[in-house]
């Protein structure tokens, strides 16, 4: 199963997924009860089933924050 966890190496699109795919690790997660809300409960690791319901709102090291559909992880396990 894939999932991302905090600290993971991801593909993150900025400009809402509009703009070159940028390689980022992952901060913080926080997962929401429905697809695309800004604040949620937080999460050490998140699932593919989630990220495809863009459920998960990330937090990068870039200064960024990203919802599910922005991310690509990078490695799967």
């Amino acid at each position: 199963m894939i999932t991302i966890k905090v600290n993971d190496q991801v593909k993150w699109s900025g400009g809402f997924g509009a703009d070159i795919p940028k390689i980022a690790t992952v901060v913080s997660m926080e997962i929401t009860e429905h697809p695309r809300e800004k604040y949620g409960e937080p999460a050490e690791e998140v699932g593919i089933g989630l990220i495809r319901q863009n459920r998960v709102l990330f937090t990068l090291d870039n200064g960024h924050w990203a919802y599910s559909d922005q991310i690509e992880a990078l490695t799967s396990e």
